[in-house]
């Protein structure tokens, strides 16, 4: 709860110009020829765009194993100008945009990885307009979005006043419990400004992510004695206890408002059809953007765990030395955070819209990369890549669509010249 304070009482502090004053000084950067230019060069090769979306999205990236994209991507950021390309310690790939140094430092993120283990047939589908293949709308996408603002910039040649910092950052996804932007936010006290970059999650538009739901991952395993099927009959089962488990926690009631939601994703154990199961486990996910909330339910699901072992135990008048125990492994820890909706890089993003005569949109909660600088006091947002996507996460269903996909970038790369300001024609934003 202290780290969502932190970033309310952030964003309160930094939401000293009224809507209007920000949108004058958004429409006074677009309205710059070089803006101009840069914004007709994300319209004009958004066919680069799109072929670099697949391109990049054809080398396996699967969670802890990103290392041939990042290689790749590294590649990118050099033939685009970005000074300084480097992968860093956790296998993130960094890139600099340099202003006049004397402003902000303002980061500009896509995650690399995907859910998809690396065997995963990438194979691209086309069909009405859509472009099927497991991890094409997340992210690849944002990354070859990323990669058309730094061209972008440089084509146009416009200097900022401070430093821009492109991050194709590792384990966002799954189990990665954000580990690239953990270790970028530990070697890095300087950044002012955190923009990252997703699909739109089915949202119509190009929306701003303002709300981080945070989220607790736990892996629980269930032990026993084991034995024979049939001459051990009578001792307690692990994968049996996992039931009890599973149906105990399947029964906690959560409210709607605060969402909070539950889900048992991987259950595994036992050995073979005639064995009494030693072992068992499962992955536990709990997410809100409450973390009073996200904090009960944590604590319902410990309960249920516990009543399941005990109903086993219970059931089998399981005697000392042949009971079922339980024991439970924090995995991920994603902390919730939340910008106030007139926090200044909320209204510098919905002003980006609205100088370009498009609506000003906000969107529902989600767990991002963002989340982590939510939670520090950094004011931070996720923002489209630009298209429009859906089926994420499903290997034969996740697509995306380049149907007016270039005003995403456009949207970001005016949040990003308001951020880290304009030299010679406005100061930046961020502060």
């Amino acid at each position: 709860m202290k780290h969502m304070l932190l970033s309310l009482a952030i964003g309160a502090a930094y939401a000293a110009l009224p809507a209007h004053a920000q949108e004058q000084d958004m429409a006074r950067i677009a309205a710059q020829p070089a803006v101009k230019q840069a914004l007709a060069y994300l319209e004009k090769n958004e066919t680069t765009t799109t072929a670099n979306t697949l391109a990049i999205n054809a080398i396996p990236a699967p969670t802890f194993a990103e290392g041939a994209r990042a290689r790749d991507y590294a590649e990118r950021l050099k033939a685009a100008g970005l000074q300084d390309v480097q992968l860093d310690g956790a296998g993130n790939v960094l890139g600099t945009y340099r202003g006049s140094g004397k402003g902000p430092l303002v980061v500009l993120a896509a995650h690399l990885d995907t859910v998809y283990p690396a065997a995963t047939d990438l194979t691209v589908r086309e069909k009405d307009g859509r472009y099927y293949a497991p991890g094409i709308a997340d992210n690849a996408r944002s990354l070859a979005a990323m990669l058309a603002v730094a061209h972008a910039l440089r084509d146009a040649r416009i200097r900022t006043v401070g430093d821009v910092l492109f991050v194709a950052n590792v384990g966002e996804e799954g189990l990665g419990d954000l580990k690239g932007v953990k270790h970028l936010f530990s070697q890095r006290k300087d950044i002012k400004a955190f923009v990252g970059l997703e699909p739109a999650l089915g949202a119509d538009g190009d929306p701003v992510t303002y709300i981080g739901t945070g989220s607790r991952r736990f892996k629980a395993t269930i032990r026993g004695p084991g034995g024979h099927s049939y001459e051990g009959f009578g001792l307690p089962s692990a994968v049996h206890a996992a039931g009890r488990v599973i149906a105990r926690i399947d029964d906690i009631r959560v409210p709607l408002q605060p969402k909070v939601t539950f889900n048992v994703g991987v259950v595994q154990g036992g050995q073979s059809v005639n064995s009494i199961s030693a072992e068992s486990s499962m992955l536990i996910d709990i997410r809100s953007a409450d973390a009073a909330v996200l904090a009960k339910v944590e604590q319902q699901i410990k309960d249920a765990i516990q009543q399941g072992v005990a109903d086993t135990n219970q059931r089998w008048n399981a005697s000392a030395g042949n009971t079922i125990s339980a024991e439970l492994t924090l995995i991920g820890d994603r902390p919730a955070g939340q910008m106030g909706k007139d926090a200044f890089i909320v209204k510098t993003a919905l002003a980006a819209a609205t100088v370009q005569g498009r609506p000003a949109l906000l969107d529902s909660a989600h767990s991002t990369d963002a989340n982590l600088p939510m939670s520090l006091g950094v004011p931070a947002i996720t923002m489209s890549g630009g298209g429009s996507s859906g089926g994420y996460h499903s290997e034969k269903l996740e697509w995306w669509s380049a149907r007016n996909a270039h005003t995403g970038p456009q949207n970001v790369m005016l949040t990003i010249l308001g951020l880290a300001g304009m030299d010679g024609v406005s100061a930046p934003l961020a502060k």
